[in-house]
């Protein structure tokens, strides 16, 4: 690859990241942020590894083809997972390339010696690997899934370095049929898909008739959006689709519909507390039912 396409592709990236994640970092940290992603560019996966090492904050994602949660031989990496780094106020975000590998060397915007949070995403039609089986992290996965569909790893750096390069994430295919999520408009305009006669929400019944009239009155009231999410992912996880992204979401959302409501007596506005901690959820909720996840959207 010529030096010119090189510095085009740094320079594309650079302005994805200046889109991105980074437009919220500090402006003394950017330089500090984009100068080691132009070495990355130009520099071979063994050597951005060993660059790592030395000092930031980077790993390995795989596809765990034996769901044992350790990295063997023949394993690959896995392509386009996104990883995120999350440093106070600000969150990173890295897409693994083909060796499956992801990195955040180190900077003025890293402070040696503490502690972070890395994420990756479920990819779809994946789950992740069992976590911490082999007692080092160098050999296994890391991190646990969480209700919004990543699987989190807490990072202490040490050292002058501020280095972690074994932050790994393991996935392995999910072994369910997956007969194809539906989106709130499908569940609402198909009630013979509907396996059940009713459904509870929140800790009350709705029959089929009734749940699909709550779907059809999606307004400002962010309770009616919450149940357009809930009840379709509900809906597409009993019918036999991998379920393993949203299963704590789900129950997450429950709760959520069970405070802050009951639905149609209790409104709540967009910009509440409670719709604040409600719209990762409803968001986590509305990319499966669009078979952005562990399930694919039905044919």
């Amino acid at each position: 690859m010529s030096q010119e396409v090189r510095q085009t592709e740094v320079q594309e990236k650079t302005q994805q990241l200046m889109q991105g994640p980074l437009k919220h970092i500090r402006a003394a940290a950017l330089a500090a942020a984009l100068l080691p992603l132009a070495s990355v560019m130009a520099t071979p996966a063994s050597a951005q590894v060993a660059s790592c090492a030395s000092g930031g904050i980077c790993g390995f994602v795989f596809n765990d083809l034996n769901s044992n949660g350790i990295q063997d031989v023949g394993e690959t990496g896995i392509e386009g997972v996104k990883v995120s780094l999350v440093i106070g106020a600000d969150t990173l975000t890295y897409d693994t390339g083909p060796d499956g590998y992801y990195y955040f060397l180190s900077g003025t915007f890293i402070p040696d010696g503490s502690s972070y949070t890395v994420y990756a995403q479920i990819p779809q039609e994946m789950q992740a690997a069992p976590p911490n089986v082999a007692g080092s992290d160098a050999l296994d996965s890391d991190g646990v899934a969480d209700t919004l569909g990543n699987v989190v790893a807490t990072v202490t750096t040490t050292g002058s370095s501020g280095a972690n390069s074994d932050t790994d994430f393991g996935f392995t295919s999910s072994a369910v049929a997956n007969p194809g999520t539906g989106t709130p408009g499908y569940w609402k305009n198909h009630p013979e898909a509907w396996t059940v006669p009713g459904i509870t929400v929140g800790g009350i019944y709705y029959t089929k008739a009734q749940a699909i009239a709550w779907l059809g009155k999606v307004g400002k009231d962010k309770m009616t959006t919450m149940f357009s999410s809930l009840v379709p992912a509900m809906l597409n996880v009993g019918i036999g689709n991998d379920g393993s992204c949203v299963t704590s979401t789900i129950a997450a959302a429950n709760v959520w519909m069970a405070t802050y409501g009951p639905l149609g007596i209790n409104v709540v506005a967009a910009s509440s507390y409670a719709w604040s901690v409600g719209e990762p959820l409803h968001k986590q909720m509305d990319a499966y039912n669009n078979g952005l996840l562990c399930a694919p959207h039905r044919n």
